[in-house]
């Protein structure tokens, strides 16, 4: 071999190592399906942070938390000072003069009249309408025993209405000179010295007369019988004509007729109807002439009489 061709031979060789780097360099990929050739770049290497940079990223880190825990931490102090802001405005204009009570109003009064219903309220013109509470005036005024319900409406021109509705004095029971006017619940209206043209019941067992109080348990069962004595009367027409019911016993119900100058003997109150229609023709047979109708017996056995005085 010349030397020429030992040349070309070291060249060859060359190139065949330098191709064979070339491969290794870039790996050649088959896709299967689309028979191409990809040459696969080789991955970079990660860059490394210096220490200065690490720093820095950390106090951006650092600093940006900050900012939303500020930004979280103000949220809620905004919302209370709205808060407060909002009912402190809300207070001022409720309690500002054009609230203030202009007028009062006062309806279904018949035994109380308007001033004594608005002394009691406590409720003063000029004053605002919001400072006391609807309750507190209700209580206010129901203090009196005359007064049984209380409806208030307010308004925002500054009118204030009070409805009542008031127990009325049927019956009135004479203690030590006195008498006590009670209604048909029991409940004691007032104590006078006037008597009222309202029947006087005798027998009571509550011993403690107090205003605003009502009768024992053992009075209200009698007062239920006693009404029922006086619907029955009412319905008969001779209702007006009593003056007095005498309890002795639940057996015992004795009525007071002072114009008539008589006495009915009722008895309990069974067969009401029955008895009462006796006692009727019997005041009209027996008109003018004083004695005492007994209707007390049994009706199947004896009769309802008449005996004068």
């Amino acid at each position: 071999m010349d030397k020429s061709a030992k040349e070309k031979a070291k060249e060859m060789q060359k190139k065949v190592s330098k191709a064979k780097q070339n491969r290794k360099e870039d790996e050649i990929i088959i896709d299967a399906k689309n028979i191409n050739i990809i040459k696969e770049k080789p991955k970079k290497a990660p860059v490394k942070q210096s220490s200065k940079t690490k720093k820095k990223m950390q106090v951006k880190a650092v600093s940006k938390n900050k900012k939303q825990k500020k930004s979280k931490s103000s949220k809620p102090i905004f919302i209370f000072i709205l808060i407060g802001v909002i009912t402190i405005g809300s207070i001022c204009f409720i309690l500002s003069p054009i609230f203030n009570i202009k007028e009062i109003k006062i309806e279904n009064n018949l035994k109380m009249s308007r001033e004594e219903i608005i002394n009691l309220s406590e409720i003063q013109l000029g004053t605002n309408i919001f400072l006391k509470s609807k309750n507190q005036i209700a209580k206010n005024i129901k203090k009196n025993a005359y007064i049984d319900t209380v409806n208030i409406s307010k308004t925002f021109s500054g009118e204030v209405n009070i409805k009542v509705t008031e127990r009325i004095a049927t019956f009135q029971i004479e203690k030590d000179g006195s008498f006590a006017y009670i209604n048909n619940q029991g409940y004691i209206l007032e104590i006078a010295t006037e008597k009222l043209n309202v029947p006087i019941i005798y027998g009571q067992d509550t011993k403690e007369i107090t205003m605003g109080k009502r009768l024992i348990e053992k009075d209200l069962i009698k007062l239920e019988q006693v009404l029922k004595i006086m619907e029955s009367a009412t319905n008969n027409e001779f209702s007006n004509l009593i003056t007095g019911i005498r309890i002795g016993t639940s057996q015992d119900y004795i009525l007071e007729l002072e114009s008539e100058n008589k006495l009915i003997h009722l008895g309990d109150a069974t067969n009401l109807g029955t008895r009462m229609l006796y006692v009727k023709a019997i005041l009209e047979h027996e008109k003018g002439n004083k004695g005492e109708i007994f209707a007390n017996g049994d009706l199947n056995k004896t009769n309802v009489f008449f005996s004068p005085r």
